[in-house]
């Protein structure tokens, strides 16, 4: 009779070596092709890529930081969709095709509610309470540019961990 609360208390990994080659996807490889692909379409950085202190002249590698945090808190949540999928077991990363790809939407499913709850608590204690849309400009924008933060960082971690769990179904 197993508990919820066991998926992530006495989880099932048969790979030990999957959640940190996962973690590292999620923190270092997904957040760094966003900003690639944002700068190479001249688009403005997501708020968490400023330099963690200010400089007259930005250095190179200014944003490597700010990156590698932003990017811990990504592979927090993927480790813990992961866990609450049971995707670390053999059959959601090594069976057919479909169970891989249901597996990671799954674990990804329950990432993407995390990463929504922890930008809710990040804008609830920037403004110190509750906003909603109407209730000024700054606001306004500020959820605005949350939500594009968030469906980018859905889409570059989802094309990256699919592609890796799909990819690795295939060669073993």
């Amino acid at each position: 009779n197993e508990n919820r609360l066991d998926r992530f208390f006495n989880p099932k990994i048969e790979d030990p070596r999957l959640p940190l080659t996962e973690a590292g996807l999620a923190q270092i490889v997904a957040p760094t092709l966003e900003l690639f692909w944002l700068r190479a379409n001249n688009s403005p950085f997501p708020s968490w890529a400023t330099p963690l202190y200010d400089y007259t002249f930005t250095p190179r590698g200014a944003v490597l930081a700010p990156t590698l945090i932003h990017g811990a808190a990504l592979s927090c949540c993927w480790l813990l969709g992961c866990l609450a999928a049971k995707a670390f077991e053999r059959g959601a990363y090594e069976g057919e095709i479909t169970q891989v790809v249901v597996s990671t939407l799954r674990a990804g499913a329950f990432s993407f509610g995390l990463l929504i709850l922890a930008t809710q608590i990040d804008l609830y204690s920037e403004f110190g309470g509750y906003v909603q849309i109407g209730d000024s400009a700054e606001t306004d924008l500020r959820i605005y540019r949350a939500l594009v933060e968030v469906i980018d960082d859905v889409v570059f971690e989802a094309v990256v961990l699919l592609g890796w769990r799909v990819f690795r179904s295939r060669v073993t």
